[in-house]
């Protein structure tokens, strides 16, 4: 299991922050390179305060060699939902895989902190590969790959995590949010 622990500083009040950090996804993609597909698929409104979002995404990555046999370029698809809870200021997400679903967890917990000058964010989560056999494929090979793909793509989270964050930064400024 790949342990997910980010911490990112904006200069703006808690609730201007939540706020600015949680609508209108789908213009930020052209702000992250690694995406080709940054797409709100559906949003309702749950109890009092909490927003489910389903939000789909496309990557672009490099893959590791050994891993190639098994991971396609297709596979770095996914369905992100978020349960934007505005009264508590916290974020649930869960990220579901195209492929290997049943094999592929990740989740977590965002919240935001009020600071001295602005606000602090904290992202919590966790990344795991339990895949194990693949047909066709000699079990050694699948747990070589998992092995090397695993933290692979738990490394890649934190700087896409950073990313989507920035580019909610340079929408901010651009459009004057805060």
């Amino acid at each position: 299991m790949y342990q997910i622990y980010i911490e990112e500083f904006f200069p703006y009040p808690v609730r201007d922050t939540f706020e600015a950090t949680t609508k209108e996804f789908d213009p930020l993609q052209k702000y992250i390179p690694n995406l080709t597909l940054l797409k709100t698929v559906e949003t309702k409104m749950l109890d009092e305060g909490r927003k489910w979002w389903n939000l789909r995404f496309h990557g672009d990555s490099a893959i590791p060699a050994v891993a190639r046999p098994i991971i396609k370029p297709s596979m770095l698809r996914w369905t992100q939902h978020m349960v934007c809870d505005h009264n508590e200021m916290t974020i649930e997400w869960k990220i579901i895989t195209d492929y290997f679903t049943e094999h592929i967890e990740c989740s977590g917990m965002t919240y935001y902190h009020t600071e001295k000058d602005g606000t602090k964010i904290e992202i919590d989560g966790n990344f795991s590969i339990t895949l194990e056999k693949i047909p066709g494929i000699p079990s050694i090979i699948v747990r070589k790959a998992v092995a090397i793909v695993e933290p692979f793509i738990g490394r890649l989270i934190t700087p896409n995590m950073k990313e989507f964050y920035s580019a909610i930064k340079k929408r901010i400024k651009e459009e004057k949010l805060v």
